[in-house]
């Protein structure tokens, strides 16, 4: 579990910063942008005119060259690095934004896990494809965007071969298992938090374990499909049982009753087409399949215990490291 891309406001008041170590990229009306080459590029916007700079980017990526795995340690000495550089203390800065996510390996392909997960009280959903395949979606309100995507798939085709070696030697990264990244986008920090964050203040125990949990409940505000228990005999999974396992499905997050809007259906066809005691006989048989689905109690694509797993013992070790 660890940040990724952050923004950082720092008022420079009566200092300065250092620019040996900036390349100067765009002159704008109100801002010059640099960038502070590492594995990849970090965008420093100074403004001399309000005396402040932002520091924009993914730590992981300017130290790593990737973000499937970066630790707290490597955090702060990121940004200790970045200080000297500057010859600023960039802890004092707010943070504007920032992303905050964990890397989980799932029994399924990317694309089954994405299709069971529907929408999110509150938030407007998106999906992310690349011709047919499902590769990402997005739950948004206005200061969160929270993101599940096919993080493998960034791996492949984005990243050059010696990366992805590395990521499988260091980090476990095997091109053939499947896993999805969670991340949640903190738009407005102010907002979520109730207040300003600061960088010293995010970077805290306290504060890290409280992104912790509150990943874990993003990710469970999420509505899952995949809480119907296969019928065991293949006489019961016949042409009328299918529609109505994924329609029950679909009953469970949306709030419906299935077997009421079939009926009201029926009862809109006209007695010419089907008389009532043909509708009496098509709402028999769909009874009857309506009996071989059983809902289980959790969808099978919830992964909630793994990440609640793997977040206590993210705690345990940041706490006694």
């Amino acid at each position: 579990m660890n940040l990724d891309y952050i923004e950082i406001t720092k008022f420079l008041n009566k200092d300065s910063i250092s620019f040996q170590y900036l390349e100067r990229n765009a002159i704008y009306p109100n801002a010059t942008r640099y960038y502070f080459n590492g594995c990849n590029k970090l965008e420093v916007w100074h403004n001399e005119n309000l005396k402040q700079i932002n520091v924009k980017g993914s730590i992981p990526y300017f130290l790593n060259g990737h973000n499937f795995y970066s630790s707290y340690e490597d955090w702060k000495e990121g940004f200790d690095y970045l200080n000297g550089c500057l010859q600023t203390n960039l802890y004092t800065g707010i943070v504007n934004s920032f992303e905050f996510g964990t890397i989980q390996e799932i029994p399924c392909s990317e694309n089954e896990f994405l299709h069971n997960h529907i929408k999110a009280q509150g938030m407007q959903a998106r999906e992310f494809r690349k011709g047919n395949v499902l590769t990402g979606k997005q739950f948004e309100n206005s200061s969160l965007r929270l993101k599940i995507y096919d993080v493998s798939r960034n791996i492949k085709h984005k990243l050059e071969k010696g990366i992805q070696e590395d990521i499988s030697r260091l980090h476990g990264w095997n091109r053939e298992k499947h896993y999805i990244k969670i991340e949640a986008h903190y738009k407005k920090p102010e907002a979520h938090f109730q207040g300003n964050i600061h960088l010293s203040q995010l970077l805290s125990i306290e504060f890290q374990e409280g992104l912790k949990n509150d990943l874990l409940h993003q990710y469970q505000r999420i509505m899952k499909t995949g809480k119907t228990i296969i019928p065991q005999s293949k006489a019961d999974i016949n042409a009328g049982t299918i529609p109505l396992i994924i329609l029950k499905e679909l009953e469970a997050v949306f709030g419906f009753e299935a077997e009421k809007l079939i009926k009201d259906k029926l009862k809109t066809i006209p007695e010419d087409i089907l008389s009532p005691n043909d509708r009496k006989a098509r709402l028999r048989t769909i009874r009857e399949n309506l009996k071989k689905i059983t809902l289980a109690g959790n969808s099978e694509y919830d992964i909630s215990e793994m990440l609640k797993a793997k977040i206590q013992e993210a705690i345990f070790n940041h706490r006694i490291n």
